[in-house]
C-alpha cells in the first residue's frame, strides 16, 4: 500500500466525491495501483471535497485534472462508505455529462508518486466480468447499467 496514501487519508473521515459518466454505453473509469492487493483497481474519477468547494465544484475539478475532460453535475446516485484502518471513506456518486473535451490521463496534484495509471471507458460486461478486488464495489452491487444509474443507494465495504 501506498504509504503516501495512508499519510495523506488515513486516521480521519475523508469525503470524496465521484462520477459517473456513461457515453454509448460504457462507463468513463480510472485504473490505479492497487492499495490493498495485487494487480490494477478501477473506478470512476473522484477525489477528495475540499473545504469552501461545493460538490459540484469539487466533481468538475476533479474530472478535470484526471481525465481532461469538462463534465457537469447531475443527481446523486449512491452513497458508498469504505471502512479499512486506518482509511474510512464517505464516497458521493453522482450522475455527470462530459460536455467537452477529449479523454486523457492527467494527474492527482495531491500525490508525488502518481497512482492513476489509465483513463478508459468499458462496458458494463468489461466491468462485471473483472474480479471484484480489480473494480469498485459499487460495479458489483448492482446487475445492469440501468440499475447503477437509478438514484437512491448505500453500501459498506
Amino acid at each position: 500500500m501506498s504509504s503516501e496514501v495512508l499519510e495523506k487519508f488515513g486516521g480521519y473521515v475523508r469525503v470524496r466525491v465521484c462520477g459517473i459518466a456513461v457515453r454509448e454505453g460504457q462507463v468513463l473509469v480510472i485504473r490505479h495501483k492497487a492499495l490493498f492487493h495485487e494487480g490494477p483497481f478501477w473506478s470512476p474519477p473522484g477525489g477528495s471535497l475540499e473545504f469552501g468547494e461545493s460538490i459540484p465544484e469539487a466533481l468538475i475539478r476533479e474530472f478535470q485534472e484526471e481525465t481532461q475532460l469538462s463534465v457537469e453535475a447531475g443527481e446523486l446516485l449512491y452513497v458508498n462508505e469504505f471502512i479499512r484502518s486506518p482509511l474510512h471513506t464517505l464516497e458521493l456518486f453522482f450522475r455527470v455529462t462530459v460536455t467537452s473535451g477529449d479523454l486523457l490521463l492527467g494527474h492527482d496534484p495531491e500525490f508525488r508518486e502518481q497512482i492513476m495509471e489509465e483513463a478508459a471507458w468499458l462496458s458494463w460486461a468489461e466491468l462485471k466480468a473483472m474480479p471484484a478486488h480489480h473494480v469498485h464495489a459499487i460495479f458489483h452491487k448492482y446487475q445492469t447499467l440501468e440499475d447503477l444509474l437509478q438514484p437512491g443507494g448505500y453500501g459498506l465495504q
